[in-house]
């Protein structure tokens, strides 16, 4: 392979970057980064205010796993090449107390289930639900068009699947496999569940609720655990990394670091492939459109972007609106009064862990999406100080003034919050279920390298860091690697 070929990489996000960090240590000299906005970041914006910064679409950077450590995973193997401060985040259940307030809590959607239980006959199931997915884990059942293979029978439904465990032991796998592995193609297990064990219900975490609940019986429950789930009940791991001087800056460390150029304000609108040359691009900057040859082009963008890209045609075909459905997220930072709540601290310190508060109705379902008009679903307090990070997914058709009206509503965890600064963004919505079922990601896979034209990017991956440096450190050698072993990856 030549390694001297040109490369452009359309798009500066976590994928872009990522995939051309990973191209220029396999050798390749010449790599050209296109990026439509002002800045590297893709979705992800980094805003600093009275000194502090704060990342927008960027809070999920690596979440809690069944291990001691973050060894082995693809972020850390980047933070060990590009050594940046980061701070540990925690996660916490929350629920609303008989006043109104917030409290540590059961997720809602738990309760039912909890109070038709003894406390060991949740412990038991919970148990269960643990065993099944370590299993999972350890024979590396990776999902694919049917989903994980949390021991679900080909052409099951979700019905008879959670009909045919324990009611607990379903609702914890369903709501694993439902978010998360219809949509993340060739991705390992563990990433899968590491990162979406927050939205469904972690069973350490569960765990550790149960155990706070009937303090009286703790050590009676704690001897019905495995010793992997013990151990994990005390990890010191991390359930979410921030970056104390913003997500953007990381990924300028990785560019910098592998000598990357990203060219900002060239917005990319068009991308054909011109035989035997290569595949022309062309983008307008300034107003003045350009254009050049590559040999290999990947794009990193979102799907209504590609659309723009390819306005016709079976690439075209396969990210249009109906395959791809699109969501919008408000991103809003906000000054709260005072805390609510009574924080856990770090050992000697009065800075506060990290916090989550989790909104039962904010993830898609396994039927086709259909957003909704505001849904909250994460609030999170990165560092101390007044200010506060929240997330919502809304429709654009709502008014900013209308949406952050029901989202202060929302957000009983703040006395009287005030809005500091809004960003709106469109979220790479997965593909639907229809599509998936389909054959979405086996269409795709067969586009992949067809003439030297290549896709990555979250609706491919999955939405933190963890995914998607993962997925670029196992696709690019393949595609990139040595001529013998250059092949599509196969979902």
């Amino acid at each position: 392979m030549d390694l001297a070929a040109p490369i452009c990489v359309v798009g500066a996000g976590q994928s872009g970057i990522m995939a051309a960090a990973r191209m220029r240590k396999l050798g390749f000299e010449n790599i050209d980064i296109l990026e439509a906005a002002a800045q590297p970041g893709g979705y992800c914006q980094s805003v600093d205010v009275d000194g502090e910064i704060y990342d927008f679409q960027s809070h999920l950077v690596i979440q809690q796993s069944f291990g001691a450590d973050t060894a082995g995973t693809a972020i850390d193997e980047l933070l060990r090449e590009h050594p940046v401060p980061t701070q540990i985040e925690a996660l916490y259940f929350v629920g609303r107390s008989d006043s109104g307030k917030p409290q540590l809590g059961v997720p809602p959607h738990f309760v039912p289930l909890f109070q038709t239980m003894t406390p060991e006959q949740t412990v038991d199931q919970l148990v269960e639900a643990w065993n099944i997915i370590e299993r999972a884990l350890s024979g590396k059942h990776g999902p694919g068009v049917s989903g994980l293979a949390f021991d679900r029978v080909e052409g099951e439904t979700w019905e008879t699947y959670r009909a045919r465990h324990a009611p607990l032991v379903g609702e914890v796998l369903q709501g694993l496999v439902i978010y998360a592995n219809m949509r993340r193609p060739g991705q390992p297990a563990e990433t899968i569940i590491n990162i979406n064990a927050h939205i469904s219900g972690h069973v350490s975490q569960l765990a550790k609720l149960v155990l706070s609940l009937y303090p009286a019986q703790k050590q009676s429950l704690l001897a019905r655990m495995p010793q992997s789930l013990v151990a994990q009940l005390s990890s010191r791991r991390p359930v979410s990394l921030s970056f104390r001087r913003g997500f953007i800056s990381f990924l300028r460390q990785i560019a910098d670091d592998h000598r990357l150029t990203v060219t900002v304000n060239s917005r990319v609108t068009g991308i054909e492939p011109v035989q035997p040359e290569g595949v022309r691009v062309t983008w307008t900057v300034d107003g003045e459109q350009r254009s050049a040859i590559y040999s290999r082009v990947v794009v990193s963008t979102r799907p209504a972007q590609i659309r723009d890209i390819f306005p016709e045609g079976d690439i075209h075909d396969l990210f249009a609106e109906r395959n791809c459905p699109r969501a919008w997220t408000r991103s809003y930072l906000i000054r709260a009064r005072e805390e609510l709540i009574s924080f856990p601290r770090k050992p000697d310190s009065d800075e506060p862990l990290g916090f989550w508060v989790i909104d039962p109705y904010g993830s898609y379902t396994d039927s086709d999406p259909q957003q909704a008009m505001h849904r909250i679903t994460a609030a999170n307090k990165q560092r101390p100080g007044p200010y506060w990070v929240c997330f919502s997914n809304s429709d654009t058709s709502i008014s900013d003034a209308r949406a952050w009206s029901l989202a202060k509503d929302s957000l009983f965890l703040f006395d009287d919050p005030e809005l500091v600064a809004e960003t709106i963004a469109e979220w790479p919505a997965y593909p639907s279920a229809a599509a998936v079922r389909d054959g979405w990601f086996d269409r795709v896979a067969d586009i992949q390298g067809r003439h030297g034209i290549y896709f990555v990017g979250e609706i491919l991956s999955g939405p933190t860091a963890e995914c998607i440096s993962s997925f670029v450190r196992d696709v690019i050698p393949q595609w990139f690697g040595p001529a013998d072993t250059a092949r599509p990856l196969a979902f």
